[in-house]
């Protein structure tokens, strides 16, 4: 199944190349099917039925590869692992087929044809797989034993949980018949479904272990295991009923049953470990054993060379960064040397953190000047409270060094990780779940209940325009091993911008009529907090022609296409109707922009509202200098001539824009 290549440098070494292992697996999917059809009906061709089931196979064999981890290359680094991510992937793709089957009530179609392709199908699947690693690897078997002994310890199998489970799995049953027909009395034959039920039960209980519960997993891992198990009892229900042609069973009462036992057994969950979690909170030292224990520690060395201490505390940071950043040190510690002045900055003034919690408020305290967080910053629930306690629990000038998964580098990932088909689909998916689902007000909550805000994506503007927000000026940012880093140094006051732009419709502080404020509406086309980088990304990247920042990276994809069809400026009509602008006149302009123009021209502006249609659009100038002198000569014109003024250049900008398709970039 797997196509593989020998890695350089690497013995016994794979190298799987992700992009073809989808192919070849539905190669062999098709000639499975095919081969099991010729041998069944004596030749090739597909008649109706048999083409809407390899349709069937086609729609399940992707979700049930991706469930059993097929795709997932770090799954073939030994023949073992490599088999049982194969033989399980290709259960659940007999397992979902039969589901469908069984669901739909599609009974027409053929047993031998749906099994025995299965298992034609995982037989190609380990064939292809025994040669491709007989031919390139030599090892793997070791690294299976280590992981198996680094694993979890095991508390032990939880009998009084089997017990507690097979009477929900009975009552569950019991309750589904009362609901379908309105009494306890089962229909002739029932019995035989109750009992297959329990089968199925005991078997998917004991194959997922879920009744051992391992001492350091946590309640997500431990509820995905039960809700695991009963996935698969539901399709192994919907397996035995299209194996043996039980039709006439009510699919209600087998699939109702497996339903309610899951809802019941998450209630049960809940239960056991939240009374375990409170029994481990609420111990204390009880019994003599206990005690004993405690007092018979070996005494502490109280030998301590201060002295020694005092001197590695005041020795200079970059003695002791290099080797405590993790596995990207090496390029980490580059970034910040570059950067940072590690030299005059002492070790007891630098904090090494790796936590998204929120910053502890004893740090106040401390003479803090260095302050790096090697937790990825997607994960800090409240991203402004955690830069502003920071903010204002260091030194002036003090420099925060983290980093962050952005959009692109989260696009990277996903598209180094996965085939490109799928990519499309996981990161289409991903992308709605970790990027605008927290975004959105009657979404947000949800995303937060279930997630408790970590992993979500945010986009490179917004992480720097938080930070400026919070009063940080940007030193320096970098991508290295698909992560985004950032070095930021405490050198302003925090904004107190009550509404700083999120949402879809933004306001703008503009410079109006006699230098007023003038809080101009758009449509937002850039990432949020944009609005707080502008003098950043002017002294990094400059004007472009036609007076616009080059290279803005704060402006989003769909933000380019608003913007090109004017889109984004219809909101500026209620400004219009407010009568805060004017139809033709010069830009309403922010202060950065309106202090690289010249005391003259500033002068000019006070003098008249700006507008909606620029004169830019009637001389089209390329250079800030000629964009000053458009404007000057328009506004000259317009305090002798205002009437005739605007309506000539408002019928030639239009006519500029309308038929010789003008743009200001």
């Amino acid at each position: 199944m797997m196509v593989l290549e020998r890695a350089g440098g690497n013995d016994g070494g794979i190298v799987l190349c992700r992009e073809k292992i989808v192919l070849v697996d539905l190669v062999l999917l098709v000639a499975a099917f095919m081969l099991v059809h010729w041998f069944k009906q004596g030749g090739l061709v597909l008649s109706g039925r048999y083409f809407d089931l390899l349709v069937v196979f086609l729609a399940c064999w992707m979700p049930a590869s991706l469930v059993g981890k097929k795709f997932r290359t770090s799954e073939y680094r030994g023949l073992r692992v490599g088999i049982k991510s194969i033989v399980r992937s290709n259960l659940y793709l007999g397992y979902l087929i039969s589901f469908v089957i069984v669901f739909f009530g599609l009974s027409e179609f053929s047993r031998l044809q749906v099994f025995a392709t299965c298992l034609v199908f995982l037989l190609l699947d380990i064939g292809v797989w025994l040669v491709g690693y007989r031919l390139v690897a030599v090892a793997g078997e070791k690294e299976e034993e280590a992981e198996a002994e680094a694993g979890l310890v095991e508390e032990g199998f939880h009998y009084r949980l089997l017990v507690a489970d097979l009477v929900l799995l009975v009552l569950s049953f019991w309750v589904v018949n009362y609901l379908k027909r309105g009494g306890l009395a089962l229909p002739p034959e029932y019995d035989k479904l109750l009992l297959v039920l329990i089968g199925l039960w005991f078997a998917t209980g004991l194959a997922t272990r879920k009744y051992v519960l391992g001492a350091a997993r946590n309640a997500y891992d431990i509820f995905w295991q039960w809700q695991k198990a009963g996935l698969i009892m539901l399709a192994g229900v919907a397996a035995v009923v299209f194996a043996l042609r039980w039709f006439h069973y009510s699919r209600f009462q087998g699939f109702g049953t497996v339903v309610m036992l899951m809802a019941a057994e998450g209630l049960l969950l809940v239960a056991v470990y939240g009374g375990r979690k409170a029994r481990q909170e609420a111990a204390d030292v009880e019994s003599a054993a206990e005690v004993s224990r405690i007092l018979d520690q070996e005494p502490v060395d109280t030998n301590v060379d201060i002295e020694a201490i005092r001197e590695q505390l005041m020795s200079p940071a970059r003695e002791h960064l290099e080797g405590r950043l993790g596995s990207a040190g090496a390029g980490v510690f580059a970034f910040l040397d570059g950067h940072v002045p590690l030299h005059n900055i002492l070790w007891m003034e630098t904090v090494l953190e790796q936590s998204c919690e929120p910053v502890d408020r004893r740090l106040v305290k401390l003479p803090v000047r260095l302050f790096i967080n090697r937790h990825k910053l997607n994960d800090v629930r409240r991203l402004n409270q955690y830069f502003l306690e920071l903010y204002q629990g260091m030194l002036a000038g003090g420099y925060f060094v983290g980093y962050a998964h952005t959009i692109h580098t989260h696009y990277d990932w996903v598209y180094g990780k996965f085939p490109r088909l799928m990519a499309h689909l996981v990161y289409g998916f991903s992308f709605v779940w970790r990027r605008v689902i927290p975004k959105l007000p009657w979404t947000k909550n949800v995303y937060f209940a279930i997630t408790k805000g970590k992993n979500r994506i945010i986009s490179r503007a917004e992480l720097l325009g938080r930070l400026s927000f919070c009063g940080f000026e940007i030193v320096a940012e970098q991508e290295m091993e698909r992560r985004f880093w950032v070095i930021a140094r405490k050198v302003k006051k925090p904004s107190f911008v009550e509404n700083p732009t999120y949402g879809p419709l933004v306001t703008l502080n503009r410079v109006g009529y006699q230098g007023k404020t003038v809080r101009v509406y758009k449509l937002r086309t850039m990432h949020p907090y944009s609005e707080f980088l502008q003098d950043y990304v002017f002294e990094r990247q400059g004007l472009e022609k036609g007076g616009k920042l080059k290279d803005d990276f704060r402006v989003t994809t769909w933000g380019r296409v608003l913007r090109k069809l004017w889109i984004d400026e219809l909101p500026m009509l209620y400004n219009w109707l407010r009568g805060d602008l004017k139809i033709v006149g010069v830009r309403p302009l922010s202060g950065h922009f309106l202090s690289l123009y010249d005391e003259e021209l500033r002068q000019l502006r006070k003098e008249t509202k700006p507008g909606l249609i620029p004169p830019f659009y009637v001389d089209m100038p390329v250079t800030l200098e000629e964009i000053c002198a458009s404007e000057k000569k328009y506004l000259r014109a317009f305090l002798e001539k205002p009437v005739r003024t605007d309506i000539y250049y408002g019928a030639v900008a239009l006519w500029n824009i309308f038929v010789k398709k003008a743009r200001s970039g």
